[in-house]
């Protein structure tokens, strides 16, 4: 692939804590590249702090039309249609990517949080402030945080039995690989925990992952498949 110059950027990633103060200038064939704070590749925006609050407001935009679409038709179609329009236009929004971006400040994904539960009341015709736990059950519906979980815990199984691709082969490691000798951590299926001192560092994936994955009982880390939530 022939690079397009004219479509290239570039974006600076550092904790929000450490600032840049130098002024940093990139050229291609004499052409000055131009740095941005953010930019969206393969569907997810990449901010300069890799906070997600773009990527979370522009999600929260999104699912915002979708769920106008909802409540236009809620009033023609039964409830099983709904929610599979709920599936269909709301639930890949939640879903895309979320190991990643999902695992950060409780106050960044609470946008998706409260959407969420919006379009539970519409799809179950509640008020705009009913409670919505017992909704999501009477739908069997996974609560955001929820969700973020379950794709973490898949992406951790599928990094245990080695479904990963390559370049993962060492993001964790085992505490089998870190113990020469027998420990009642080392004999079950637990990764270490990297040391980190940041919030910035607690909500990376290589610390959720692992500290996600040490909580889940052993039976269900054992399992040949992890199932995702059941679509209708």
């Amino acid at each position: 692939m022939s690079l397009n110059i004219d479509k290239s950027n570039f974006v600076i990633f550092h904790p929000p804590q450490k600032k840049i103060n130098l002024v940093i200038k990139i050229k291609l064939c004499s052409k000055t590249l131009k740095e941005l704070n953010s930019v969206k590749y393969l569907g997810v925006i990449l901010d300069s702090n890799l906070n997600w609050k773009k990527h979370i407001h522009e999600l929260t935009k999104n699912i915002s039309r979708s769920i106008g679409v909802l409540c236009k038709l809620r009033h023609f179609v039964p409830s099983k249609i709904l929610l599979q329009i709920y599936y269909s236009i709301i639930l890949p929004f939640l879903t895309y990517g979320v190991v990643i971006w999902g695992n950060t400040y409780p106050t960044n994904i609470r946008p998706l949080v409260i959407i969420q539960k919006r379009a539970i009341r519409i799809l179950s015709f509640s008020h705009f402030q009913a409670h919505t736990s017992h909704l999501f059950k009477k739908f069997n519906l996974l609560k955001f945080i929820d969700i973020i979980k379950l794709y973490t815990a898949i992406f951790m199984h599928q990094f245990h039995k080695g479904l990963l691709p390559k370049s993962f082969s060492d993001f964790f490691t085992p505490v089998c690989n870190r113990h020469r000798y027998s420990t009642r951590l080392a004999s079950k299926s637990t990764f270490c925990l990297p040391q980190t001192r940041t919030n910035y560092g607690i909500f990376n994936i290589r610390f959720s992952g692992p500290k996600l994955w040490n909580s889940i009982a052993e039976s269900i880390k054992s399992s040949s498949v992890f199932f995702v939530q059941k679509e209708i």
